[in-house]
């Protein structure tokens, strides 16, 4: 067992990380704000959130900036609360490196699988700008999860397997029932989700969680399978 001095510099240097990221994205919705906030400053959204049109003009940079804008305090928090825990735990399993990694493949993956479910939709692309760190939040969540699958979580009554289980479930079936995918099936039950009141629930990119639930997935996955010897 090592010395206490010497735990207590790991624990320092790996929770750092995390505290600088969401000092970060605390620090610049502050700003953003005082400014005005998204009518005030549309023009950071345009140029710093994800969008097709962005990307087709050479703003290749939005595939990694659109996590540091956030709508509303409320996206902000929730997203807030998910990195700071999340991204704590896995910390402490794998250090600031990987986490970094994990947390850049879920922006990545998320957006860029956002930026394909608009192409997808049968009713016609429409210009949007995705923002927030939400695909980075889910790939730390599902690295968790896999990483610690018997883990029962104090206020979620249910295994880490579980959970990062019906996180891509729920994600999936939610992307897939826009009712504008025109899905069989699928996007009748969205519709009728809408009818019900349900419309925000499409307005929130699943599919941007969905990829970075994946991409959480597979680098936890990749740690956890052995290298084998050359021989």
């Amino acid at each position: 067992m090592p010395p206490r001095r010497h735990r207590k510099k790991i624990a320092f240097s790996q929770w750092n990380v995390v505290t600088a990221l969401v000092l970060v994205l605390l620090l610049l919705h502050l700003v953003l704000m005082f400014a005005g906030g998204l009518p005030g400053v549309f023009w950071y959204y345009e140029n710093f959130g994800l969008s097709w049109d962005g990307i087709t003009h050479g703003k290749v940079w939005q595939l990694l900036s659109y996590a540091l804008l956030h709508g509303d305090w409320v996206h902000l928090v929730i997203n807030l609360f998910i990195l700071w825990f999340a991204g704590g735990r896995v910390l402490q399993m794998l250090g600031q490196r990987k986490s970094l990694e994990i947390i850049t493949a879920g922006v990545l993956v998320g957006g860029l699988l956002d930026l394909l479910s608009g192409l997808l939709l049968v009713t016609g692309y429409r210009e949007s700008y995705l923002v927030g760190i939400s695909g980075a939040c889910f790939a730390l969540l599902l690295a968790m999860a896999t990483l610690s699958p018997h883990t029962r979580l104090r206020f979620i009554p249910v295994s880490g397997k579980n959970l990062g289980l019906g996180l891509v479930i729920g994600e999936a079936l939610l992307w897939l029932m826009h009712p504008d995918f025109g899905l069989p099936v699928l996007s009748l039950l969205g519709e009728q989700m809408v009818a019900w009141g349900g419309a925000e629930l499409f307005e929130i990119s699943h599919a941007c969680h969905l990829g970075g639930a994946l991409a959480g997935w597979c680098l936890a996955r990749r740690v956890l399978t052995p290298v084998s010897a050359p021989t």
